[in-house]
């Protein structure tokens, strides 16, 4: 896929899913209201990834890698793995530090922990830096003859890909909490067609 095409089908992606998880009836506990407003922020962050890209502004785009992992991941540990005193602490301020949030959630298939760690391990420091400013940023916005954003559109189409596979994955936890059958079976029949926009 190229730019254009794979800018498309996000965008196609993200309002599909708001579609289907706008307004919709979930449980009304601390733990799923928590969970839940998170994974809403990483979804709305998926929203802002897009945006920048398309406003020709890589570079903060990029910087929404680590805030769009770890407000998923700490929406997933809320939601399946968090005490119900962690859910407390949780709501004074009190988080785990990360590492140990991927260490209680796991690294089963089943559960979504395989995807967590697997991005975390070989993402996370690249991360932090691309977040803070660091040489990732600095490596791709030098040239021999300029400084100028130069990031690569392998790269690009790679990492919207995997946003992509964020925004999947937040559809199917909130769509499961809220008992969507349906709208499961229409997201699996979605994920066939956008299979192109996925794989990495």
């Amino acid at each position: 896929m190229n730019i254009n095409e794979i800018l498309q089908t996000a965008k196609e992606i993200g309002m599909w899913i708001h579609g289907k998880t706008n307004n919709i009836s979930l449980p009304n506990d601390k733990r799923t209201v928590m969970g839940v407003a998170l994974l809403q922020q990483a979804l709305d962050i998926t929203d802002a990834i897009v945006i920048l890209f398309e406003s020709n502004l890589p570079g903060p785009a990029w910087a929404l890698a680590r805030p769009m992992h770890e407000s998923y991941v700490r929406g997933v540990w809320l939601l399946e793995h968090a005490s119900e005193t962690a859910v407390e602490d949780f709501e004074k301020g009190k988080c785990p530090r990360f590492p140990q949030l991927v260490d209680q959630i796991g690294d089963e298939p089943e559960t979504g922990g395989a995807f967590i760690k697997g991005m975390t391990d070989l993402n996370i420091k690249s991360f932090h830096d691309l977040t803070h400013g660091g040489m990732e940023h600095i490596s791709r916005r030098t040239t021999a003859t300029a400084i100028e954003p130069n990031y690569s559109l392998e790269e690009v189409v790679r990492y919207l890909k995997v946003r992509n596979q964020y925004c999947l994955l937040i559809a199917c936890f909130i769509l499961q909490l809220a008992n969507g059958h349906e709208a499961m079976e229409a997201l699996e029949k979605k994920r066939v067609e956008w299979k192109d926009a996925l794989k990495l």
